[in-house]
């Protein structure tokens, strides 16, 4: 699969088309007709032009990803009037930048190892752009060799080829009893391996398969192949050492130590059925049946949704959001202002991204502590995203968006229903009864939902960017899929400590799920500050004149003024949140500045200590909050090409704080980090029930006063009484009580109803 590609000479075959720009806004991603035309540039590039030239000759051209270069952001943001060239100025933002349609490709030659970054300027059909007629590469870049681009899908897959057909895998598997030809293959990154400096590398975790649609994760094979991404060869395969006896020492963990030692007696798979399929389960299980007694429930819109779309750019209830995807974010939405009535359009965040994240494991033992995995750096999460299906994984009146990839060859993948655009229910928005006349006023909440979920092999991670009536955001990640499993011998001693036996014989190692969330705010103006607020006692004793019955708190709120200092660690003993604030403008009654909170209970640790692999590598976990300036270029937090990279104490987002450049009434980033701690269980075997974590961002002192108000108070007249006979009798004697509740009506045009806003 890697090496089917059309030799330098079978290139330029045909005389493409010209490009004809069809989007309509300048953070709208490549077209599969820009994607196209960047290939035959580039082509075009490495057959013509004496700047192509490498240390060795460039035999095959292998497109490892294609995707937007984005336009400054002061570009976009004067083309969007988002704010006005006096705005950019007073700011210090340059105006009149310049709007150029481009894209970033990264190239690999299998054959000389080498890689290569390029830079392609694109015809552009939008006012204020640098108007070209063809495409052509105006930056070409060869890479050091120690740096390696993102492992392609089509990569991993083929390591599956490469393991099926190899010798010494067969010799591994005709060891323990499995036919090579039953074997499934997860390739991996793998991080760092000393063994094999300067080669392009996969590790490969193997699976038996009893039959087709068999839970495969439930037979985990005990060796671990690696093998040459370039080449295909097979470098080594790795046979993890077993766990220590009580009393015994724990096996060295470095690969020196590895290869000096004694391999491990050989261990089968464990090959009991595991299964989450239903129809498999019944094979193994004749008294299993999926359970009837869940009812239809539908999700209905009889008037339509209430949100539109122009293009890519998305309106519903005051808020206007531009819908971005790329190979290795995903979603990212961008230029999000809210129609605050006679205030008018109000800028809120230029950008939010899943801008990295990392998923390191606890064992030790070597070559485990390989298990760190950078979903986004090193596959790209929006490249691994799932076609969503409708009615199945969102429900209601949907739109769907495509995303559009390059493949190696340089043809065109297209992920179809990659984006998922949607309305929800989200329970009570505001409510209150008067007491004393019983009068009840109640508004529901709705969120829109912008959606993607992806595939990592045996892990999915589904995206969720929810936007609310109150003007509040949140992002809500869940994780769910098949906990990384591992096999035990039956007489193998078990290491609580690092992992959980999930089945007989199947053991789910401690790991962590850590995502930085890169926020890119301009709330109210382009120049922000972040100040830390901590909920703690007042200071005074209990008995003292200010504090006599000890009950007085406060909040402590800390501006951070330069990076160094405005990097924090997330602290519940002190409810610890984060405000974005414009200190230049006011709220009308606080005097205090406008401003968004940013909240979540979701901040683990990094347990990985200092100067471990991961921690080097991953520079934006090792705090829960970060924030630099404003930077085009600084959109990774553990740099462009984190694939075997390192890392290293000053690496990435850590180079770019140690600056230590003023983050005060400055155009800012900030980097919060969130994510959990998995202790796995046995429940979350064979499949996981998702793990939901949470990010908020709430206006905080940004508006006058509740946003939701004009919400009005209506009932659903679709509700209906629960009728249906229960086994020990009926549910009459309990909706009866509520008879006066449902059988409401509307008052007129105030938008009130008897339910809802009414006298008990």
């Amino acid at each position: 699969m890697v090496q089917t590609t059309p030799s330098l000479s079978e290139m330029l075959s045909s005389t493409p088309p010209k490009a004809r720009p069809s989007y309509a806004h300048p953070l709208d991603p490549l077209t599969a007709s820009e994607i196209r035309h960047v290939v035959d540039a580039v082509r075009s590039h490495l057959v013509k032009s004496a700047s192509a030239k490498a240390p060795k000759p460039i035999t095959k051209a292998l497109f490892n990803s294609i995707s937007l270069r984005e336009p400054s952001k002061y570009a976009v943001l004067q083309w969007a009037g988002t704010f006005s060239r006096k705005e950019l100025s007073t700011a210090g933002a340059q105006v009149d930048a310049p709007l150029n349609r481009q894209a970033d490709v990264h190239i690999i030659c299998p054959e000389s190892g080498q890689s290569f970054e390029a830079v392609v300027d694109l015809p552009s059909n939008l006012p204020g752009t640098v108007t070209i007629t063809d495409p052509v590469v105006t930056s070409w870049t060869i890479l050091d060799g120690l740096l390696q681009p993102s492992l392609q899908p089509e990569e991993l897959l083929w390591a599956e080829e490469v393991c099926k057909k190899d010798a010494k895998v067969k010799e591994a598997c005709d060891a323990i009893g499995v036919d090579q030809q039953n074997i499934a293959v997860d390739g991996w990154c793998i991080g760092q391996d000393e063994r094999f400096p300067g080669r392009r590398l996969q590790q490969c975790f193997i699976f038996a398969r009893l039959r087709p649609d068999d839970n495969l994760y439930a037979h985990p094979c005990d060796f671990v192949p690696v093998l040459d991404s370039h080449t295909g060869e097979v470098l080594s395969i790795d046979y993890p050492p077993t766990n220590p006896a009580p009393g015994e020492s724990y096996p060295a963990s470095s690969a020196k130590d590895y290869e000096a030692g004694p391999k491990r007696a050989r261990i089968p798979p464990p090959m009991t059925p595991q299964n989450y399929l239903p129809e498999q389960i019944a094979k193994d299980d004749p008294t299993f049946k999926v359970r009837d007694t869940l009812k239809p429930l539908h999700v209905l819109q009889p008037e339509g949704v209430s949100y539109r779309m122009d293009g890519r750019t998305l309106r519903w209830q005051n808020w206007n959001i531009h819908v971005g995807f790329t190979y290795r974010e995903g979603l990212v939405l961008s230029n999000i202002t809210y129609d605050d009535g006679a205030k008018g359009s109000r800028p809120l965040f230029y950008r939010l991204s899943v801008a990295e994240m990392v998923v390191p494991y606890a064992k030790t033992i070597f070559p485990h502590h390989r298990k760190h995995a950078f979903d986004t750096g090193e596959y790209g999460i929006g490249a691994l995203a799932n076609s969503l299906a409708l009615g199945c994984d969102c429900l209601g009146s949907i739109t769907y968006l495509d995303a559009e990839f390059v493949t190696r060859a340089g043809g065109i993948e297209t992920i179809k229903s990659a984006i998922c655009i949607h309305e929800e229910d989200a329970g009570i928005l505001h409510k209150h009864t008067d007491f004393r006349d019983m009068r009840a006023h109640v508004a529901r909440n709705r969120k829109l939902v912008i959606s993607s979920i992806c595939t990592v092999a045996n892990y999915e991670y589904g995206f969720y960017f929810n936007f609310a009536l109150d003007g509040s955001i949140e992002l809500e990640v869940k994780a769910t899929g098949i906990v990384n499993a591992y096999c035990l011998g039956p007489n193998e001693p078990r290491d609580p400590s690092h992992e959980v036996e999930v089945a007989p014989n199947i053991a789910a190692q401690h790991h962590q799920h850590l995502f930085s969330y890169r926020i890119d705010p301009m709330l109210d103006g382009l120049n922000n500050s972040v100040v830390q607020v901590d909920s703690v006692q007042d200071d005074e004793d209990v008995g003292s004149a200010t504090n006599f019955y000890g009950n007085g708190f406060k909040t402590v709120k800390t501006v951070y003024k330069t990076a160094k200092g405005a990097v924090a660690d997330y602290d519940a003993t002190k409810a610890r949140c984060w405000v974005i604030e414009n200190p230049n403008k006011k709220h009308y009654c606080t005097g205090g500045n406008v401003g968004y909170k940013l909240m979540s209970k979701d901040m683990p640790p990094l347990l990985a200590k200092p100067g471990s692999l991961v921690w080097n590598r991953a520079p934006f976990a090792r705090h829960n909050m970060f924030v630099t300036p404003h930077s085009d270029e600084e959109i990774f937090p553990s740099e462009l090409h984190i694939n075997q990279h390192p890392g290293g104490e000053d690496f990435g987002l850590q180079t770019w704080v140690n600056r230590d450049e003023n983050v005060e009434n400055a155009d800012i980033v900030a980097w919060p980090c969130f994510g959990v701690t998995h202790i796995s269980r046995p429940e979350d075997w064979p499949i996981m029930p998702v793990e939901i974590l949470r990010v908020h961002l709430k206006p905080s002192g940004f508006f006058d006063r509740n946003p939701g108000l004009d919400v009005p108070s209506s009932a659903d007249k679709k509700s209906r009484h629960a009728t249906e006979a229960f086994t020990n009798g009926t549910s009459n004697g309990h909706v009866n009580g509520h008879a006066a509740v449902a059988n409401g009506t509307t008052n007129g045009a105030n938008g009130a109803s008897s339910c809802c806003s009414s006298r008990n």
